[in-house]
């Protein structure tokens, strides 16, 4: 079960039991683990460079999540689409 809630003009969150994934133009740029995955307090950020706009919107989530309570991991798209079966566009 999941569910889409739509932030602003091309972004929103994909929230699922396991985790929530922050998308900018339907990539998945952060995924916060929730207590109950195996992934719990990890937070994985996409580290391959997109537009300007979309790193705006990921750094401007990032921003929103406390750094004492998660650790940070770099991953690359192909990662993410491995640990969320979120499918990752090739290009934006």
């Amino acid at each position: 079960m999941f569910k889409i809630e739509t932030l602003k003009n091309n972004t929103m969150l994909f929230h699922t039991k396991e985790y929530t994934a922050f998308l900018s133009y339907g990539v998945p740029q952060v995924i916060v683990w929730k207590d109950s995955s195996e992934f719990s307090g990890t937070v994985m950020h996409n580290m391959h460079k997109y537009s300007n706009t979309t790193s705006k919107h990921k750094k401007a989530f990032m921003r929103t999540l406390c750094t004492a309570s998660y650790t940070f991991i770099p991953t690359s798209p192909a990662e993410n689409q491995e640990v969320t079966d979120i499918e990752t566009m090739a290009t934006i």
